[in-house]
């Protein structure tokens, strides 16, 4: 449980980095196909840990 709690910082650091990025290109109207790719990964990654993490301490 502890490996998640160290790793959902880094995640979420990853995502928000991803969200600029995916901005910046919606921006200058260039192909933002492989954020969108990514911001979905990473989005799930992001949320499993919650879920683990949520499922531990309620049950």
């Amino acid at each position: 449980m502890l490996y998640l709690l160290l790793i959902l910082p880094v995640i979420a650091v990853l995502w928000f980095l991803n969200l600029v990025s995916l901005l910046k290109k919606i921006k200058e109207n260039r192909n933002y196909k492989n954020e969108k790719i990514l911001g979905a990964v990473y989005s799930f990654f992001l949320v499993l840990p919650i879920t683990f993490i949520l499922a531990a301490v309620l049950y």
